[in-house]
């Protein structure tokens, strides 16, 4: 804690007149304030580093074996020295020695003969200061420390976090695998049953019964690579150079025969000649896959989807619009919810979205959705690399 009172403040004396020593120390302990003596530089050094209370020196610049300006300029090499104010006792003839005082590093000088009102004021003055800063230095110590601790704090919460993402992940893996393995069962028995000739009542049971096995296996794959991209992030990525059209063609090629049942054209608009980055062909795969299947499941009948890839200032542009309902004028994107049905279309496209965007993003790129004048629109945005 910081002294108060002048009585608890110690200033040193570095004089080798004695008289000097007299009218100093006299003036200073009128005012309370406790007092050291030394009779030259090193005497003065040596003193502040056996006591470190000192709170201010008051140096004469001419002494034997260590004048004041060595003395300075020796103090100040020590580290829990470098801010105790000193201020030089000069006569008013050595304005040379006062620049060199303070380019020592002292912060005041006061002339011989001493004006009592001067000294006394000078002095106070450089004790509030380095008390202030003293303050500030504890203030400033506390909030590091404060800082640290909460640091800390969050690094061990963190850490838990990432142990529980990972057992969540872990979890859903197990689930996942769970599910799927009676799953396929079940749909490989539904496969059998239909090569029956059954009554048409029958077929159409299982028809539902397979569209609810194969979404419940779509949920199940899609909630496992999204907890998987939260847990690990880009670290899940196996990068290669890959042309961006080619698996656009691919996945649009996949999903005709679904988009020939409802009479929609799938239309590739293609510019540039390069279209090839750094990814991972299975996470986009499956971002492509998802956002055509979705163009395709809410787009009209007899209707059209135009997907236009692009390079645009050192970056790929894809674009996929289609002629079909529209996004809410309220639907923010960047809110959405990974297991919300607040959405523009039914079966939950938000899982299919959220997916996306994550994959995206993984990849440092960005994601949008809009509408056109007909339908709507979603667009991705990939860096250009390597």
């Amino acid at each position: 804690m910081e002294p108060d009172t002048k009585k608890d403040r110690k200033i040193l004396i570095a004089d080798d007149q004695q008289k000097n020593i007299q009218v100093l120390g006299s003036l200073l302990r009128q005012e309370n304030y406790i007092i050291g003596v030394a009779m030259n530089g090193r005497q003065a050094l040596e003193m502040l580093l056996q006591s470190n209370d000192y709170d201010l020196v008051l140096m004469d610049i001419n002494m034997p074996i260590m004048n004041g300006i060595e003395a300075c300029k020796a103090i100040r090499e020590h580290e829990n020295l470098k801010e105790i104010p000193i201020i030089f006792l000069t006569a008013l003839v050595e304005s040379e020695s006062i620049v060199m005082g303070f380019e020592a590093g002292g912060q005041d000088y006061v002339t011989k003969p001493f004006n009592s009102n001067e000294l006394l004021a000078r002095v106070n003055t450089h004790l509030e200061l380095k008390q202030n800063r003293d303050s500030l230095r504890q203030v400033n110590n506390w909030l590091e420390q404060k800082v640290k601790e909460r640091t800390e704090e969050l690094t061990v919460a963190n850490s838990q976090l990432l142990k529980l993402d990972t057992a969540k992940t872990e979890f859903l893996n197990i689930i996942s695998h769970e599910i799927r393995t009676p799953l396929h069962g079940i749909i490989g028995a539904l496969g059998i049953l239909n090569e029956y000739h059954l009554p048409e009542e029958i077929k159409e049971l299982l028809y539902i019964m397979e569209i609810s096995a194969n979404r419940l296996e779509e949920f199940s794959l899609k909630a496992l690579d999204i907890s998987l991209l939260n847990t690990k992030g880009k670290a899940i990525l196996n990068l290669n150079k890959e042309d961006l059209t080619d698996i656009i063609s691919s996945k649009a090629n996949a999903l005709k025969s679904q988009a020939d049942k409802k009479n929609i054209s799938i239309i590739l608009q293609n510019e540039g000649r390069d279209i090839c980055t750094m990814l991972d062909k299975t996470f986009i795969d499956k971002c492509v896959s998802y956002l055509i299947d979705n163009a395709i499941k809410f787009g009209n009948r007899n209707s059209e989807i135009f997907i236009k890839t692009m390079e645009h200032s050192k970056n790929l542009v894809v674009t996929i619009e289609d002629e079909g309902k529209h996004f809410p004028d309220n639907y923010n994107f960047s809110d959405i919810e990974v297991f919300g049905t607040n959405s523009h279309i039914d079966q939950n496209p938000a899982l299919s979205l959220f997916l996306c965007k994550k994959i995206i993003e993984a990849h440092n790129g960005k994601i949008e959705i809009g509408n056109t004048q007909n339908g709507a629109k979603v667009s991705f945005v990939l860096p250009k690399i390597g």
